[in-house]
């Protein structure tokens, strides 16, 4: 995806949650009364003149999500008044399901995410980010002992810097500083490191930026049938406590619903199940973007509510101790861990792994746990 400077641009300007007073979940609003008191009359009246902005924006909104997900009249009404009455965006109020005010209380709305984040993980917001780049995620993993996909080769400006041997394996590519699946290529098996060398620069003619190429991963048997072609993963967010150690606050795992699609992620129209933290077991599947609940694989029939994750205890404890021994200098980060056959594999790890998703599929916002009491922690002690 590259440096995305129009990204960057557009979180720069973190919106004020109200016109005067803030309106915000419970957990924050200890954050929101210290902003409020810090800022100049200048940047209150033009958070003052955003605030009636955003409150104007609202009815247009939510008519445009009453279309993009086909819901009736009644919703609307409803959605524009709980959006004013809790400053929140109506899209938020129909993907997290919300019907009444009140309810928006724990939730993290997604306006929200990017100032907290660059509050408590600033270096997830520079260049030098090591989780936003592949090659240098892996880098630290192996200098740590992390178990981790190996890497085949590092394709940069049409060269390729050999690591492991192909030996005939399935192998894919993915553009080092890609998110959520984007731009990866399957490129079959090659013989031998010389049939690499000789045929990858073909493979990926179409592909641009630094590339890294693995082995294809195999999902764990108990999975199978739920991950159809794509490798399904979960995401387990883990923040630093108050002692400064790693704690897993959040885990959601994701999976395709469509057999031909070749990645997990949400945009593929992949299903998303929150993770029982304690028992890894799955809550009720619903997809990222609209729709209904899943109780069995829409496709597969296999059961989804209720299955346990295999080996949950060791992909907890590979999160916990890669954040502890590898990216310590990082308050969050949301890890994508393969369940493969061997054991627990790191995937990616995210300085940046938003709020969508692990809400909408455990139906309750992140401020009701763990999650909540240590982001309010960093936040008062970064301020």
């Amino acid at each position: 995806m590259g440096y995305d400077r129009l990204y960057f641009l557009k979180k720069a300007y973190a919106i004020y949650p109200g016109v005067v007073a803030p309106v915000s979940a419970g957990f924050l609003a200890d954050h929101y009364r210290r902003r409020r008191a810090r800022r100049g009359p200048l940047r209150a009246a033009l958070d003052a003149l955003v605030g009636l902005g955003f409150q104007a924006w609202i009815p247009w909104r939510a008519r445009k999500v009453q279309r993009k997900f086909g819901l009736d009249d009644a919703w609307r009404a409803r959605a524009v008044e709980i959006a004013r009455a809790r400053f929140a965006d109506p899209q938020d109020v129909a993907l997290f399901r919300i019907d009444e005010a009140g309810a928006l209380d724990g939730y993290v709305r997604r306006f929200e995410d990017a100032a907290l984040n660059k509050r408590i993980n600033p270096l997830g917001w520079t260049r030098d980010c090591a989780l936003a780049d592949k090659a240098r995620f892996y880098a630290r993993c192996r200098d740590a002992g992390l178990p981790h996909p190996e890497t085949v080769a590092v394709v940069e400006a049409g060269r390729l810097t050999p690591g492991a041997d192909p030996a005939g394996r399935e192998l894919v590519a993915k553009p080092a500083d890609g998110e959520g699946g984007d731009g990866l290529v399957m490129l079959g098996a090659f013989a031998d490191p010389d049939d690499l060398a000789a045929r990858l620069a073909g493979a990926l003619r179409a592909s641009r930026g630094t590339l890294v190429v693995q082995p294809r991963i195999a999902t764990h048997p108990a999975l199978r049938d739920l991950a159809l072609q794509a490798l399904p993963t979960v995401r387990v967010v883990t923040l630093l406590d108050e002692a400064g150690a790693p704690e897993v606050v959040s885990a959601t795992f994701r999976f395709a619903s469509d057999p031909a699609a070749q990645v997990d992620n949400m945009k593929a129209g992949g299903l998303i199940a929150a993770v029982d933290l304690e028992a890894g077991t799955l809550g009720v599947a619903c997809r990222g973007y609209g729709g209904g609940d899943h109780h069995v694989h829409p496709v597969t029939a296999a059961p989804i509510a209720g299955r346990a994750l295999p080996d949950w205890a060791a992909a907890k404890g590979l999160c916990a101790r890669a954040h502890a021994q590898a990216f310590a200098d990082y308050a969050l980060v949301g890890w994508d861990v393969a369940m493969a056959p061997d054991g627990p594999l790191l995937i990616e790890g995210n300085g940046k792994p938003g709020v969508l998703m692990p809400q909408r599929a455990a139906r309750r916002g992140l401020g009701d746990g763990r999650y909540g009491v240590l982001l309010a922690h960093h936040l008062a002690t970064k301020a």
